[in-house]
Order: C-alpha cells, then sequence, then structure tokens
C-alpha cells in the first residue's frame, strides 16, 4: 500500500500541475467573458484586457506603465540624509620612507633584524555622513564628510631584547560636493525597479589631517583646489521607504602636501615638503532617512 500510494501521489501532482498550467494559458487565450468573477470586479485590469483583445494596447504596454509609475516615484522623491561607513585597501605612496628608515635601524652586526614588516596595504575604515537634495528626475546633489585614522605597525628586535616598534598613522578629516546618477530603468532593469547609480564626489580636507609616527608628524595643508576624489557604483532599490540601505564600490584618489619637511616625521627622509596619496579601492555601505514630499 505505501509503494503505491507515493507514485499515485506523484501522479495526482502531475495531473494538477499539467491542469494549472493549462488553465492558465486557458486564461491568457480566453476574451473578457472568460475572465473569473474576482478579476471582472477589477475594473483596472478589466479595461486593459479589453483594450489588449481590441487591439489598441501592445503587450509590453504593462512595463511603460511600470516604468511610468517608478518616474513619477522617483520625480516625487525628497532629500535624505544618513551615515556611511566602510572599507578601503589603501596604496599609500609614503610607505617606502617608513619602511627604509626601519630597515636602516637593523644591522647584522648587532644581531638586529627586522620581525615584523610593515603591511604595504593599508586598510582604512572611513566613516562620515552624507546629506543629498534631488534636482532632477535621475540626479542628486549631496555633501558628504569623511573621517580615518589608520595604523601600521613594523618591529625590529636585537638578539633577545624586546622588540621596537615603528609605527605610522594615516589620518583625514574631508568635506565634499558631488553628484548621484540613478540609472534610469529604461536603460538597465531586470526586475522593472530602480537599481544602480554612479556617484562622484570631490573632497576638500580640513582639520587635523596629516601624517603622525613615533618620530614626529607632518600636517596637510588646505588646498582651494581640493584633495582628491571618488568615484563610486552603488545599488538602491527602494526609494518609497523612509529608512533604507544602500551601498558600492569605488575608487579613491586623495593627495596631500604639508608645509613641513619628510625630515620632521622620517629622519631618513628628504629635506623637501611633505607629500603623499592615498588610492584606494572601497566597498562602502550607507544607511540613509528619506524624507520623501
Amino acid at each position: 500500500m505505501i509503494s503505491r500510494s507515493v507514485p499515485s501521489r506523484l501522479a495526482a501532482g502531475l495531473f494538477f500541475c499539467l491542469a494549472g498550467f493549462t488553465g492558465l494559458a486557458r486564461a491568457q487565450s480566453s476574451t473578457i467573458d472568460s475572465v473569473s468573477a474576482v478579476f471582472r470586479n477589477d475594473s483596472a485590469n478589466t479595461a486593459a484586457i479589453r483594450s489588449v483583445e481590441a487591439g489598441t494596447i501592445k503587450q509590453d504596454s504593462a512595463s511603460a506603465e511600470r516604468n511610468d509609475s517608478l518616474m513619477i516615484r522617483q520625480r516625487h522623491r525628497g532629500p535624505f540624509i544618513g551615515l556611511s561607513a566602510g572599507v578601503a585597501f589603501t596604496d599609500n605612496s609614503a610607505k617606502t620612507l617608513f619602511s627604509d628608515y626601519m630597515s636602516s635601524t637593523v644591522s647584522p652586526a648587532d644581531s638586529s633584524r627586522v620581525v615584523q614588516f610593515q603591511d604595504p596595504v593599508q586598510i582604512i575604515f572611513p566613516v562620515g555622513l552624507v546629506v543629498g537634495y534631488p534636482v532632477l528626475s535621475w540626479l542628486d546633489v549631496w555633501v558628504r564628510t569623511e573621517h580615518f585614522w589608520s595604523r601600521v605597525n613594523g618591529l625590529t628586535q636585537r638578539n633577545n631584547e624586546s622588540p621596537k616598534e615603528f609605527w605610522y598613522v594615516a589620518q583625514g578629516h574631508l568635506a565634499g560636493v558631488g553628484a548621484r546618477y540613478l540609472v534610469p530603468v529604461s536603460l538597465l532593469s531586470i526586475n522593472g525597479q530602480p537599481g544602480l547609480y554612479a556617484a562622484y564626489t570631490h573632497f576638500w580636507s580640513f582639520g587635523p589631517t596629516g601624517m603622525y609616527a613615533s618620530s614626529g608628524a607632518v600636517r596637510a595643508k588646505w588646498d582651494p583646489a581640493g584633495a582628491g576624489y571618488e568615484i563610486q557604483m552603488g545599488y538602491q532599490q527602494n526609494y518609497d521607504k523612509r529608512f533604507t540601505f544602500t551601498g558600492g564600490l569605488s575608487f579613491a584618489r586623495l593627495s596631500f602636501q604639508s608645509r613641513a619637511s619628510w625630515k620632521s616625521i622620517v629622519p631618513t627622509g628628504p629635506d623637501i615638503p611633505a607629500e603623499w596619496t592615498l588610492q584606494a579601492l572601497r566597498f562602502s555601505l550607507q544607511g540613509i532617512y528619506q524624507f520623501g514630499k
């Protein structure tokens, strides 16, 4: 009995699936008089079906109306404010100066050696605020701040003595303005909803932005042309909820100059004004509150 019931249940399930697909095909090809009573009560659907049967509307009109609805919702977008956090895998142009200085302090003659090299990739965790305002259907302007502090460590040791630490810190305080372009649904959409955006932000440094080490410090000066930029490709699908998340991948390039010499922070460095550049691949996540209209 058990062995027969399993095939019979599978056969019954297959029958109901075939019956369902057959009924769906008949429903799509039947006239409006064959539509169920539930759909007859929906005047919008009834009018759409009659229009299709009459040949006045093409089959792709539903997707066009859906896109129009999304465009209306995006036109009614309002200002937004939020917090941004991320991780940046950074190449610091000054890394060689610090690693060379650490290596210059060791010598085989006194049995000293490097026991921990400084990481060539500096990992930075930038955080900040973002405030945006829509100016066109597919364009937002925004103001952003960004703050980061990242330390790189290295160790040397002589014989059995305690290790000596060589470290340096990259610190940044930035403010920037930029724009966010929302890719239209008609150009790129899988499920009929908005998704991708491209953004550009230009940054200026302020406050105690600079490089710090166990041997000294250099502070970045303010440049009216700015400190650099970030180009981001992001994703945001929901523009209706008050609170939502958005995120993306980006490339950033930030350059800084100081009035102080490199010798102020690296004893073996050149006697010229310090300049350094941070180039990074980033992943960021933003939690934003949308005010709407």
